[in-house]
């Protein structure tokens, strides 16, 4: 109870649109029944503001999201599983030894590691590529998901909607920047464009019988060209080699 009472204080205090309007993700769809079970809330609190990220489980104890998702070392960072599709909530609080930031100027990545103080019940992670794996290339179709504003692409995170599914293609990022790759919507589909609140959503590859395998961490769209996304690789070699070290050694 005392959960979905700060559930509810957390969505006024957002400015949370009104879930009567009908919503869909800016150029996707709500996502199945059976799609994105591994997705998560990422939250910090802090005396002057609620953030709001997305992120992926890619193990019992181990979240994948962006590290621009941790703004100061003051305040609260909780993971909230079981958010779809019957948020079924597992609320965990992260300590501060357990928040691992891969570069924190962003400059190279951003992506960082939270480690749960226990394990999910129930929930299957999404799978790791091997450690061999490269960066998708451009034309490969992935597929991210959010939280954030179905109708304006600066307003807030809309927690009331169902998790949308969008799918992207890979792309030339306008600006190419190491470990890092971009996205743009389906040819012949509506304009694609992620808001505020999908930050730290993963980038996957769906493949029959799993639970589909991460290759990116979403950042944001690119902020001169609003149609294209931008992804932190996993597969980018510094960045695949910092996860394995990280998850082995804490």
């Amino acid at each position: 109870m005392a959960m979905l009472k700060f559930l509810q204080l957390l969505l006024l205090t957002a400015g949370v649109e009104s879930a009567v309007v009908k919503h869909r993700l800016i150029g996707g769809k709500p996502c199945g029944n059976n799609e994105r079970l591994h997705q998560v809330w990422v939250l910090q609190v802090t005396h002057s503001e609620k953030s709001f990220c997305g992120g992926t489980l890619i193990d019992k104890k181990w979240v994948l999201t962006a590290g621009h998702c941790y703004k100061s070392v003051i305040g609260s960072v909780e993971v909230w599983a079981g958010v779809h599709p019957n948020r079924a909530y597992q609320k965990f609080n992260i300590q501060a030894g357990d928040i691992h930031i891969f570069d924190k100027t962003k400059n190279t990545g951003d992506i960082m590691l939270l480690k749960l103080p226990g394990p999910v019940s129930g929930i299957t992670p999404a799978q790791l590529p091997d450690s061999s794996c490269q960066t998708p290339v451009n034309g490969e179709q992935l597929q991210i998901a959010g939280h954030g504003s179905t109708v304006n692409q600066t307003g807030p995170a809309d927690l009331n909607q169902p998790l949308q599914c969008l799918d992207l293609k890979v792309t030339v990022c306008p600006t190419p920047i190491n470990n890092y790759f971009c996205g743009e919507g389906l040819p012949n589909n509506p304009p694609a464009y992620t808001c505020g609140g999908d930050s730290g959503g993963g980038w996957l590859k769906k493949r029959t019988g799993t639970t589909g395998v991460i290759y990116g961490v979403h950042k944001a769209s690119h902020i001169q060209y609003r149609q294209i996304s931008l992804s932190t690789s996993v597969c980018a070699p510094p960045i695949r080699k910092w996860i394995n070290d990280i998850m082995t050694n804490h």
